[in-house]
């Protein structure tokens, strides 16, 4: 079964998802402030994270930061912050999901479940090594490059960039596109996606210019067209 760190200083919140998540089957790790969470993330490497981002020697968004430079485990938020501008900073910082406290148990146990389900098989699925249109993208070391030059991308602009260069040309649609990153199915967060598309295409279309075109159809999605002059 699945191993999860909870990241959470309230004793309480944390022995109660701990609980929770044992009774489910899984195997839980603990740590209450942002050093332990940073250690236990790297070095036991569990299969998801509940991340709590009020913690007594910093900020949450360090851990998040600090793992999403070597790792694409999934991540799910658990804040008091409840503004719309919070939410997508920690979603296109690399979060996978984001529950407000307080929340139901059970909710969180199914959003869970839905990451460890959705997310991790896509992930494992993809080729290490990929060559579309200029663009060299290893999979393996989260890195990419447009003619030799290396691009820089966020987390979440490599795995946009991940799940279109898949199969140049056919179309992916947004729900894909929101389960595969975020883990969550809610139509109402369609412009998340959006967001990333105009960052990606900003950065991918000034390396390879005209050769690399992200296109938009309204009831399909996107997809990578990689001869636009055709």
């Amino acid at each position: 079964m699945s191993t999860v760190l909870i990241i959470e200083d309230e004793i309480n919140i944390r022995t109660m998802i701990k609980i929770a998540l044992s009774v489910e089957g899984y195997t839980c790790l603990e740590a209450s402030t942002v050093r332990d969470g940073i250690h236990i993330a790297i070095s036991s490497l569990p299969d998801l994270i509940v991340l709590d981002l009020g913690l007594p020697d910093g900020d949450g968004q360090r851990i998040l930061k600090r793992v999403r430079e070597t790792s694409k485990v999934p991540i799910l938020v658990l804040s008091a912050r409840h503004s719309e501008t919070d939410k997508v900073q920690l979603l296109m910082a690399g979060a996978n999901d984001y529950v407000h406290k307080p929340f139901s148990v059970k909710e969180l146990i199914a959003r869970i479940s839905v990451l460890l389900r959705d997310l991790t098989p896509i992930i494992s699925e993809a080729k290490p090594l990929r060559q579309v249109a200029g663009l060299s993208i290893d999979i393996n070391s989260n890195t990419v490059q447009a003619y030799g030059k290396k691009v820089l991308l966020t987390p979440k602009e490599f795995q946009l960039l991940d799940i279109l260069t898949r199969e140049p040309g056919v179309f992916v649609s947004q729900q894909r596109i929101l389960r595969s990153i975020w883990g969550v199915h809610r139509s109402e967060d369609s412009h998340y996606v959006r967001i990333l598309i105009s960052h990606l295409r900003k950065k991918i279309q000034v390396a390879t210019k005209p050769s690399f075109i992200i296109e938009t159809a309204a009831g399909q999605g996107y997809r990578i067209n990689c001869h636009p002059s055709e």
